[in-house]
């Protein structure tokens, strides 16, 4: 598995992501905020082939917001999601990053796992706008 860091104004590797049909079950987005002052990503590669999408977005270099994704449910639940998210919390140490945080939905339990596993701790629940019930989870560096 390798991490590869996006080109933000070439993302036609974004196609394959984009036809990933059950997406919209467990994201809000697939595109992290491209105007973010602190902007880490990359692509997540398996196999030769571009599998899903890992980044870190922040208005500081002081706090940032994990996505990340795996597009092919063939390459789920084998700890490819748990090393890229791994490595960019190394990363996110080295940058001098003192907070993560995420939202994950409530139903995603598979995601909840794995965020446990990386020391991600619950702080709430809410509704988000477009009425998904989430949970917003930190880790402290």
């Amino acid at each position: 598995m390798r991490l590869i860091p996006v080109d933000k104004e070439n993302r036609s590797a974004y196609k394959v992501f984009e036809q990933a049909k059950d997406l919209p079950t467990y994201l809000s987005r697939i595109y992290p905020n491209l105007e973010a002052s602190y902007l880490k990503w990359m692509y997540i590669e398996e196999d030769g082939n571009y599998i899903g999408s890992v980044w870190l977005e922040g208005q500081d270099t002081r706090r940032a917001k994990l996505g990340i994704f795996i597009a092919d449910p063939a390459y789920r639940d084998k700890g490819i999601g748990k090393y890229a998210i791994q490595k960019m919390i190394s990363l996110a140490k080295s940058d001098g990053i003192d907070i993560i945080t995420l939202n994950v939905r409530v139903g995603n339990l598979r995601a909840r796992k794995v965020y446990d596993s990386c020391g991600f701790k619950e702080r709430k629940r809410f509704k988000k706008e477009n009425g998904i019930d989430v949970f917003y989870m930190e880790l402290e560096l």
